[in-house]
């Protein structure tokens, strides 16, 4: 009896060092191991925001929450995992703009539908990109990339993360709202796509913020202009394509977390609760910010409203632009 009180009173005091004041779940849910799914590799954005929840769900129910990195195909293979993953509550992902948004639109065979597959249980963090050179190209600007651009039509070559991903939708966009003609070579990921730009195989990729940072803060990679809204905190002297002529231009990701659509209501609500409290922590904010992301917190509902509009959104873009799977 003594054991089985320390372990409780163990679980109490990992609980609050995540989940200040949280409520434990019931009882009923979870009595074993739950799975997240989390469609990218080790190590990447999705990965870490993945990873610092699922530690906070441990430490408040007493049972792990274990990441399962089902990658490939934009996001996409492990987002139709979940999608067909058991409705008993014991399985939940990272979903993402690339996933949810984008991929529906432009690959054709997408086994799952965005906005009928699954249960959302709230936003996490949003994830900028920026367009990018080596340190040493002749680039120096936006401004520079455009001319180069008209004065050569398609000569230019851009690097993404891969077809359907946001890395590859800011170029898209960017292509639009600048009037360019620049030739997209998508990647297997964004490290694949920065070697190459460091090997100067392309002269530009547009890639994630998180992606980027090792190369600016060792001087090999330079930033010329960020995707989001304002400028991003850990780059704060490099703009935004607003602040370079495009006010039309915003381009962020954005990483949220959803069960399969039939999962009962009552474990839904208990996640749903669980992972805004993990979300709204300075730790989570920590986490986030030192990974180059912004936390983003959205509730089950404002998330489940704000999705239609990003489909909405970026379904739009590429119909414009002609954005297909390379």
């Amino acid at each position: 009896m003594q054991r089985i009180g320390a372990i409780a009173s163990r679980r109490a005091i990992l609980a609050a060092v995540f989940l200040p004041g949280i409520a434990r779940a019931q009882p009923s849910w979870p009595t074993r191991p739950v799975r997240m799914i989390v469609p990218a590799a080790a190590g990447a954005g999705m990965d870490i925001l993945g990873r610092a929840v699922a530690q906070g769900l441990s430490e408040a129910w007493g049972q792990p929450v274990v990441v399962e990195n089902r990658f490939g195909a934009g996001g996409t293979i492990g987002t139709e995992a979940l999608a067909k993953a058991p409705r008993d509550g014991y399985t939940m992902g990272v979903v993402n703009s690339s996933s949810l948004a984008i991929a529906p639109a432009i690959i054709p065979d997408v086994q799952y539908n965005p906005l009928t597959s699954f249960a959302p249980l709230g936003l996490g963090a949003s994830n900028d990109c920026a367009l990018a050179v080596r340190a040493d190209s002749r680039f120096r600007s936006v401004a520079d990339v455009v001319a180069a651009a008209r004065a050569r039509p398609g000569a230019l070559n851009w690097a993404s993360a891969g077809s359907g991903s946001s890395t590859h939708m800011a170029g898209e966009l960017f292509r639009l709202v600048a009037e360019v003609d620049i030739t997209h070579v998508p990647y297997r990921g964004s490290p694949q796509a920065i070697t190459d730009l460091l090997g100067g195989q392309v002269e530009l990729t547009f890639n994630t913020i998180n992606a980027l940072l090792p190369g600016i803060r060792a001087g090999t990679i330079r930033a010329l202009a960020t995707t989001g809204q304002g400028r991003d905190p850990l780059l704060p002297d490099v703009p935004t394509f607003a602040e370079v002529g495009y006010p039309a231009y915003e381009a962020s990701g954005w990483l949220g977390f959803a069960m399969p659509a039939g999962t009962p209501p009552e474990v839904l609500a208990i996640a749903a609760e669980a992972i805004r409290r993990i979300t709204e922590t300075p730790r989570f904010r920590d986490i986030m910010t030192h990974a180059g992301m912004r936390p983003r917190s959205l509730s089950a509902p404002e998330f489940a409203a704000f999705l239609p509009v990003e489909i909405a959104r970026w379904t739009d873009v590429v119909k414009r632009s002609g954005a297909r799977p390379d």
